[in-house]
């Protein structure tokens, strides 16, 4: 069972004090990208991490059933309620993603999962390895046991490199400012 999971409850710091999630890119909400992404994908369950009642409406809109999370929550605390729900489902893998990510190709992903079938899959640009990321059940009980505001950062960076999919600048653009928003316009 293949499970993709939106991380969208983030706090925008860098942002400045609007929901960058929430922002206005090409006439569509930011966040809007990746659940219409991720509903493509014809996975078994598709889900979403959010704070915002705006933020889940969207999802909602796209076809993501919505898991909240609560205030003042970090990322790795999304990672786990996720990937509790996921396994909880009977998932044998997750796609970890990110809502504030809005170019990467739903082919990019579905490339993932074909690629994590006993070892995670994560995406790279550079010398950048990060999200997407595709896991198998192997590495639920890893993802469960993250602290912080870390992500699963230190899990996809000892990936091998067979297991690594490279992208495009522009598909792995990641708006966390203002001056990445303004960025994103004009890719």
């Amino acid at each position: 069972m293949r499970v993709g999971l939106v991380l969208a409850a983030g706090h925008s710091r860098r942002f400045g004090v609007d929901d960058k999630l929430l922002a206005h890119l090409n006439g569509r909400r930011l966040c809007s990208y990746a659940f219409e992404t991720l509903s493509t994908l014809g996975l078994d369950a598709s889900l979403a991490c959010v704070q915002s009642d705006q933020v889940a409406e969207i999802a909602n809109a796209a076809g993501i059933e919505v898991l909240h999370v609560p205030e003042g929550a970090q990322q790795s605390d999304s990672i786990r309620i996720g990937v509790c729900e996921a396994k909880a489902r009977g998932a044998t893998q997750v796609l970890i993603m990110l809502a504030d990510m809005p170019y990467v190709p739903a082919a990019h992903m579905a490339a993932l999962f074909e690629m994590a079938h006993t070892m995670a899959a994560a995406s790279r640009f550079g010398d950048q390895t990060l999200p997407p990321a595709v896991f198998p059940a192997s590495y639920f009980v890893e993802l469960m046991a993250l602290k912080g505001d870390q992500g699963a950062g230190r899990v996809i960076k000892a990936l091998p490199e067979k297991q690594i999919l490279s992208l495009p600048a522009h598909a792995l653009l990641d708006i966390d400012t203002l001056c990445d928003l303004r960025l994103a316009h004009r890719t």
